[in-house]
């Protein structure tokens, strides 16, 4: 192949990469904007006080985690100078951590054999040992 073929074939590639992204970002963007439509509208219904508590109790942690999640992507954007995955694995260390706790304080008075249970003790063994080596 001649130089110009090759210059050629990486100008079309770099345009597709190009296109793609900015599909995708328009598509988050549209989904971004939808969700907070359909979050708008959910502060309505919420106002009638009519959930259950632990689906509400769900459903905040969820909305939390989002919001930190979006929070972290915009500090990255706005030039955090590490990297995207180092700041989402700290978020998701700090959501777990209180998610365990949580956990623990549900198991505690509920006293009630939970499906999961045992894979959820495999799991937790599994990081244990990883977190004896970091």
């Amino acid at each position: 192949m001649t130089e110009a073929v090759l210059r050629e074939d990486a100008i079309i590639q770099e345009s597709a990469i190009k296109e793609a992204n900015q599909a995708f970002n328009k598509q988050v963007t549209n989904q971004v904007a939808r969700i907070t439509g359909e979050l708008n509208r959910l502060e309505q219904l919420l106002s009638a006080g009519m959930v259950d508590r632990r689906v509400l109790s769900e459903f905040r942690y969820a909305v939390d985690r989002a919001r930190q999640t979006g929070w972290q992507v915009q500090t990255w954007l706005d030039g955090d100078g590490r990297a995207l995955a180092t700041v989402i694995t700290e978020e998701r260390i700090r959501c777990i951590t209180r998610m365990v706790n949580q956990l623990a304080s549900e198991l505690e008075v509920e006293n009630t054999p939970f499906a999961g249970l045992d894979a959820l003790e495999e799991a937790m063994k599994k990081l244990d040992g990883v977190l004896r080596k970091a």
